[in-house]
Formats: C-alpha cells, sequence, structure tokens
C-alpha cells in the first residue's frame, strides 16, 4: 500500500502532521479515510478495539454509562486527538463508550500496527503520550464539572469546546446528544439551553445550535473550559 498523497488530507489531524512521514511510512501507508456519520458508536463499553482512528474533521464523545443506560460525556476528541488510546496502553477493550457527536472524517488505522509504531520510542510515542495526558487532565476536569457547576456553565462550556473542535458557528446537536454530553435530562438541557438563548448568547431551533456571542458563552462558561484548553494547547505546543 503507497502512503496517502491528497493534498493535506494528512495535516488535518494534529498528531499525524507532527510525525516525519518517512519515519513512519508503515503507518501511513496503511492508514484509511472512513466517515464518521452522527451517532455512530464507534465502541460501545468492553468492545475490543481493533482501530484507532486519528480525528481530521467532527467530533467524537467519549461517554460513560451506568447499568441502567444512563450516560455522560466525559471527554471530547476532535481534530487534535486519535480515538482508541487505551489499546497504546496494553488494554484492548474500550472503557466507555464511543460515539460521533458531530460527523466528520477519520484516518482509521489496525491498532497492532499502530502499537508497533509506537513502540518505536519516537515522535509518535511521544505525541501519544502528550495526549494521553491531555485527555486525562479533560476527562478529571469532567468528573470535577459535573459534581460542582451548575448545568448552564456545563453547556457553555461543552459548546466552547465544541465551537473549538469545528471551527463553525453553527453545531448539529440534538437534544440527545445534548443530553449525553452533561448527563442531565432533555427538559433541564432544553430548559438551560433556553437560557442561554434569551440571554442572546445562542440560537437554538431543531438540533442547530447557532453561536452568536462567543464571548458571552465564555463568561458564561465554568473555569473547567480554560483548564481543558490550556491542557490542550500544551499538548500542541509540546
Amino acid at each position: 500500500m503507497s502512503i496517502p498523497d491528497a493534498p493535506g488530507i494528512l495535516t488535518r489531524n494534529q498528531i499525524l502532521a507532527a510525525l516525519p512521514r518517512q519515519q513512519y511510512a508503515l503507518l501511513f501507508s496503511h492508514l484509511e479515510p472512513v466517515h464518521l456519520p452522527q451517532s455512530k458508536i464507534l465502541y460501545h463499553l468492553a468492545d475490543r478495539i481493533s482501530h484507532a482512528f486519528f480525528i481530521m474533521s467532527g467530533m467524537v464523545s467519549l461517554l460513560a454509562t451506568t447499568q441502567e443506560g444512563f450516560t455522560t460525556q466525559i471527554s471530547m476528541v476532535g481534530n487534535e486527538g486519535v480515538v482508541g488510546i487505551p489499546a497504546i496502553l496494553r488494554v484492548n477493550k474500550a472503557p466507555y463508550q464511543i460515539r460521533v457527536q458531530i460527523p466528520g472524517r477519520a484516518m482509521r488505522v489496525r491498532i497492532d500496527v499502530l502499537i508497533k509504531e509506537f513502540n518505536r520510542d519516537g515522535p509518535l510515542h511521544d505525541m501519544m503520550l502528550r495526549y494521553v495526558h491531555a485527555l486525562i487532565s479533560q476527562i478529571s476536569q469532567s468528573a470535577a464539572c459535573n459534581r460542582f457547576h451548575q448545568i448552564e456553565e456545563r453547556l457553555s462550556r461543552w459548546l466552547l469546546i465544541s465551537h473549538d473542535r469545528t471551527m463553525s458557528d453553527t453545531l448539529h446537536l440534538t437534544h440527545e446528544a445534548l443530553s449525553h454530553m452533561l448527563g442531565a435530562t432533555r427538559p433541564n438541557v432544553t430548559a438551560a439551553a433556553n437560557r442561554l438563548k434569551e440571554a442572546g448568547l445562542i440560537g437554538y431551533r431543531r438540533g442547530n445550535i447557532q453561536i452568536i456571542d462567543r464571548r458571552g458563552l465564555e463568561q458564561s462558561a465554568c473555569e473547567c473550559y480554560r483548564v481543558v484548553t490550556q491542557e490542550i494547547g500544551c499538548f500542541r505546543a509540546a
């Protein structure tokens, strides 16, 4: 197989863009572009992880689930990251559900190929470990956020993170997606979204959220947005 050579395709994911292509010819030659439709579940809880997905566009959620079927979002992955991280840590089962929240595209690669290249202890190894740290920080912050902050603050935070990932003022997020993000009931999500709408921060209609006042949304969000953004910024700059 040849190394993908479509103009700019590999630079759409920040991890892949940072790697020397010739040094990782095997990895690049096994990358396969895939479409990520909205609501597609890449992995259920405890599924065997067979592939990693380097996200190029859109947004994927990591969702903690209960036996009763309730879910709450603990992290998001956009074009800064990769899905399938537990496998490089020698854990071959998904510890959470992985669902596409905003449709996009990814580069998929078999886990055995990724692990082989990761074990070379080069730039890929370093980038992946830095990303693991950023991901753990985001998950830890989400736990504190869900416990201590009001639903409007949490909704503002997740909308800002979604806005950062998609680079679009229009977010296609259903009531179900927002409910997963906040770990809240649909009526509570609707009430929170309506309050942000009444404040002139967002427009909201039929699963489409329009970011109207980005600065006001930042003021509405809890400090968790700043903390998570700083961690991702450090990962990108390292």
